[in-house]
């Protein structure tokens, strides 16, 4: 069994490589299987895990991962499906923040507007700046909004010289109010704005909150929604608060899409241009195996393996 490093990670795929392996996972997302995150805490300590059975690209996996005092440490270990022999161990902290980028720019290629011009990113962490050059992957932006309760002004300064698109500091409000695509990647346990500022014909990818007692986005934001997508339904049924937290009659499960079926082609979902769609993510077993199995692969062409 080998050891994959988060550096080596970096060297080993780049973020046009992830979005490749996301759109590929959801397309073949019904010839695998799931397992939905299991947390265990003891204490200040919590542990978690995930995985996926994915046979046509010969692998099994779990990501297992540490939170404590709000830091995350990430493993994944992968297995062969021809014999079950373990392959690797993953560092993936690294591979974490390509992998929820990468599924969120599947979902912008597949559900925003062909044209747009404002990207909105509210949130100044670790997974904003991993979805920045993600979505210019699938996108042309002639600006971008910066949004956050902190360090909004030198994040938006640092967009600007490595994208080399306008970007400018703003408010809340004015991040929701003003962008075409409007990604939300923040702890916040609370609604960060109102849902009737999002304007007609937007795409808001909601990633911040992945546990069934913390939300992003209000009622009125879903209520508006003319579709709602999460990855994998029946572990947003357990964690997407967003959507769990909302009041009854607010939506239903029944109108809820998984991207799979956006990116197969099976939903009867067709957007108009005035549409505002959700895409709710929590993260889900195949994205990190899949994604663990294109490190492995290009590890061994790398290393000789």
């Amino acid at each position: 069994m080998k050891l994959i490093t988060n550096e080596q990670v970096a060297e080993l795929i780049t973020t046009a490589d992830a979005i490749d392996a996301m759109r590929l996972a959801f397309a073949g997302i019904g010839q695998g299987a799931q397992q939905a995150r299991i947390r265990t805490s003891a204490g200040p300590v919590m542990m978690s895990s995930m995985g996926a059975l994915l046979p046509a690209a010969g692998i099994a996996g779990y990501k297992v991962y540490t939170t404590i005092n709000g830091k995350f440490h990430f493993v994944t270990v992968l297995f062969s499906t021809a014999d079950g022999k373990p392959l690797a161990a993953i560092e993936s902290d690294t591979m974490t923040g390509f992998r929820t980028a990468a599924a969120t720019a599947v979902a912008t290629d597949h559900l925003a507007n062909a044209k747009v011009e404002t990207l909105s990113i509210i949130g100044t962490g670790t997974q904003a700046h991993s979805h920045v050059p993600a979505l210019l992957q699938v996108r042309k932006f002639k600006e971008i909004l910066i949004a956050g309760r902190s360090g909004q002004q030198q994040f938006a300064e640092q967009v600007a010289q490595q994208t080399g698109v306008p970007t400018r500091a703003v408010s809340i409000d004015d991040a929701a109010a003003g962008g075409d695509v409007v990604v939300t990647v923040t702890r916040s346990a609370e609604p960060l704005f109102s849902g009737s500022l999002l304007k007609p014909g937007a795409f808001v990818a909601a990633v911040g909150a992945s546990k069934g007692n913390v939300r992003e986005l209000d009622d009125r934001a879903i209520a508006r929604a003319n579709a709602l997508v999460v990855e994998w339904k029946p572990q947003a049924q357990q964690e997407a608060g967003d959507l769990l937290l909302c009041q009854p009659g607010t939506f239903s499960w029944d109108q809820v899409w998984e991207l799979g079926q956006i990116v197969d082609g099976s939903s009867a979902y067709a957007r108009q241009e005035s549409d505002l769609v959700i895409y709710k993510a929590i993260g889900v077993g195949v994205e990190d195996i899949a994604l663990s199995g294109l490190v492995y692969r290009r590890a061994c062409e790398r290393f000789g393996w």
